[in-house]
């Protein structure tokens, strides 16, 4: 069951002001940029654990993506619990990336597809999901505590996709 968010702010569209058909809260704009992010970035992670996994030799490999995907799942579903529904929602934006990420990994693995590529690409996407997440919680510091706590489980599990990943290349 999800934990219920405790306190209320700003709000971070316009529709949420009226408050939602459900009578739930009204979630504070940091909260929910900080949840998008992690939704967001497990999405990413998750396609590409999908599309990636197709091409990979190693059984190892093959072990860490089946850890990695399991904890990036979890995330998401937490990311989705703590906004009640709200990062569910897909963007055009955010479907044209992931459209355009697996291109390019396509591409990119049909020149080369040994497990080195595939680690490459893994700590690439990892680094980035750092990145974005870290300048979200810079940026958002007064956001509730539990969507930190996730952010930071997700910097975690990218952190150990490269760590895992680096024997690789």
């Amino acid at each position: 069951m999800c934990r219920m968010h405790k306190k209320y702010g700003i709000v971070h569209t316009i529709k949420k002001m009226t408050g939602d058909k459900t009578g739930g809260k009204i979630m504070d704009t940091a909260t929910y940029e900080i949840l998008k992010e992690c939704n967001s970035g497990c999405r990413m992670a998750l396609n590409s654990i999908e599309q990636l996994n197709g091409y990979v030799r190693s059984r190892g490999m093959k072990e860490v993506f089946v850890k990695c995907k399991e904890e990036y799942e979890k995330i998401e579903k937490e990311s989705i619990c703590l906004s009640e529904g709200e990062v569910q929602e897909e963007k055009v934006s955010e479907k044209a990336a992931e459209t355009f990420a697996r291109f390019s990994a396509e591409v990119k693995l049909m020149i080369n597809d040994d497990n080195a590529k595939i680690a490459e690409m893994m700590i690439d996407g990892a680094n980035m999901g750092i990145k974005s997440i870290t300048e979200k919680l810079n940026r958002y510091p007064e956001a509730e505590k539990e969507s930190i706590s996730l952010a930071k489980k997700f910097e975690k599990v990218c952190e150990k996709v490269i760590s895992d990943m680096k024997k690789y290349l």
